[in-house]
């Protein structure tokens, strides 16, 4: 049996409700050949041979994420993330970065060790992912939609031995995580919303 389908014509620019005089700036395949094609461009695109594989790769891409991380360290004042009415400026969020990822390290993470981010999008989401990088641990984000049975099974099968969760999704998993043997410990942020 046959279905129908419906077309419908794609908006023009034309329509587009209140766009700035003369956006767009540059055709998209201007944009692109300016940001990968150019030769120095920050995301200029090189083929290499990587463990017998030809791929391509970004030719001026920073070594570790650790010196992505650094780069941001010109804008302490601005403004880094914005929740609601909560305002995160880059300092700040490096000072917490800074204090979360020394604590893990304190507390026996070390290279290669999987640490479970399972939160919604909260700022704390970036400090956990961060702070986990530059303790050299291995960042295994969890799906935050899922049930506590599926976060078992998870945590269990990376492996990880640190878990940084936010409250609501704590309450989800808190009666699985002695069926996790490689977690030996739980960092619960908003636990006091």
């Amino acid at each position: 049996m046959q279905q129908e389908i419906a077309h419908t014509e794609e908006p023009s620019m034309s329509a587009a409700p209140n766009l700035p005089k003369g956006f767009p700036a540059m055709p998209i395949a201007q944009a692109h050949a300016m940001l990968v094609g150019a030769p120095a461009s920050p995301f200029e695109v090189e083929e290499k041979v990587i463990r017998g594989v030809k791929i391509k790769t970004w030719k001026n891409a920073p070594p570790s994420l650790a010196l992505v991380f650094e780069a941001s360290r010109p804008f302490g004042a601005r403004d880094y993330m914005v929740l609601d009415e909560d305002r995160v400026t880059f300092d700040a969020h490096r000072r917490a970065v800074s204090q979360l990822a020394k604590r893990l390290v304190a507390d026996g993470v070390k290279k290669g060790d999987r640490v479970a981010i399972i939160m919604r999008n909260l700022p704390e989401w970036s400090v956990a992912f961060w702070a986990a990088v530059l303790a050299g641990a291995i960042v295994t984000p969890l799906n935050a939609w899922w049930t506590g049975p599926e976060l078992e099974y998870g945590l269990q099968d990376s492996g990880t031995s640190v878990a940084l969760i936010d409250a609501e999704r704590w309450e989800r998993v808190r009666e699985h995580v002695d069926a996790c043997p490689d977690l030996k410990r739980v960092f619960v942020c908003r636990a006091y919303e």
